[in-house]
């Protein structure tokens, strides 16, 4: 799937491609209604479909993935709720064990992600994400979400890198065709980002190539971590 020998550089996305998804998922759709319900003393139901009308409006924007922006809105101290299901975060399958592999290789490894500084401290915490990749960026630090194409040039003046010869691994397909703009020639997109819910469906399947473990692309296809 791979040519691993004409790769330099490897940008992943963290949650949903290195991380399971199913904390963050967990997280804004099940613990934080619960707890806004009782905070404003509404149903399960109302802060549920309340804060999910919310959240939509702001999809695919900066503030979507801030935790300033949401703790301002909401009147909340989310970092505190966040961990109080720390115990809910894990790599995914092979995760780990590609990271570890990619270190034999003579190539350059960062974490790009749209999660806000706060959110990544939190993983990083919990699992020490950061120690696997060389260098760790977020979408905060360019005050672009990764969705908006001048993102990519923005990332390339702090990180060079050749986009021809990079990689980027991620499971949100509208930031796949931002990367895209940019000259980023292999563009994987993982199906299964939250292990407790379906496969997701790429509606551009012609244009990225869909990975449904990351086992797939392992450089010396092994499998144990």
């Amino acid at each position: 799937m791979i040519d691993w020998q004409t790769i330099e550089t490897v940008l992943f996305d963290m949650d949903g491609t290195l991380l399971d998804l199913h904390y963050d998922n967990y997280f804004w759709m099940e613990h934080l209604p619960t707890f806004y319900a009782h905070h404003k003393g509404w149903t399960e139901a109302e802060a549920k479909h309340w804060l999910m009308e919310k959240i939509k409006q702001k999809y695919h924007s900066l503030d979507f993935y801030c935790i300033d922006y949401w703790e301002d809105q909401l009147d909340i101290d989310i970092i505190t709720l966040k961990k109080e299901i720390n115990h809910m975060i894990d790599f995914l399958p092979h995760a780990k064990n590609l990271l570890k592999q990619l270190t034999t290789l003579p190539v350059q490894t960062a974490i790009v992600t749209n999660a806000h500084r706060r959110t990544l401290a939190i993983k990083d915490d919990a699992i020490q994400i950061t120690q696997y990749v060389d260098k760790d960026f977020c979408s905060h630090d360019f005050h672009l979400p990764k969705e908006n194409p001048d993102f990519w040039p923005a990332l390339a003046d702090a990180y060079p890198f050749n986009p021809a010869t990079t990689v980027l691994v991620d499971d949100n397909e509208r930031v796949l065709a931002s990367a895209a703009t940019f000259g980023i020639r292999q563009l994987i997109m993982p199906l299964n980002p939250d292990s407790q819910r379906p496969a997701q469906t790429m509606q551009q399947p012609d244009n990225f190539i869909g990975l449904h473990c990351l086992s797939e692309i392992l450089p010396n296809n092994q499998l144990s971590d």
